[in-house]
């Protein structure tokens, strides 16, 4: 149970300085994350949902965060970054 808890506490920390501001007067919406997928292919976006589908979740209960936030993304068009920042402090 502690390492499903510490999966999603994980998998919630990488995404969750991508989601807001950082400084008072900044004007982007997060911090930028490289991601190396499965072909070796370099992507560098702030979207939480990209960075889910790019890389691979093999941990069971952080694979279902991570499909709550891609439904998220599919039913809304955004909102996945604070799914998986909420999951996470739920956990804490």
């Amino acid at each position: 149970m502690l390492r499903n808890i510490d999966a999603c506490k994980q998998l919630s920390k990488m995404t969750r300085t991508s989601l807001g501001p950082h400084g008072k007067l900044s004007l982007n919406t997060g911090m930028n994350k490289m991601v190396i997928n499965h072909i070796d292919k370099l992507i560098i976006t702030s979207d939480a949902a990209t960075i889910v589908r790019e890389i691979e979740v093999q941990h069971p209960a952080a694979k279902m965060i991570a499909m709550a936030a891609e439904m998220q993304e599919k039913e809304a068009g955004d909102g996945s970054n604070f799914v998986m920042v909420f999951c996470g402090e739920l956990m804490q």
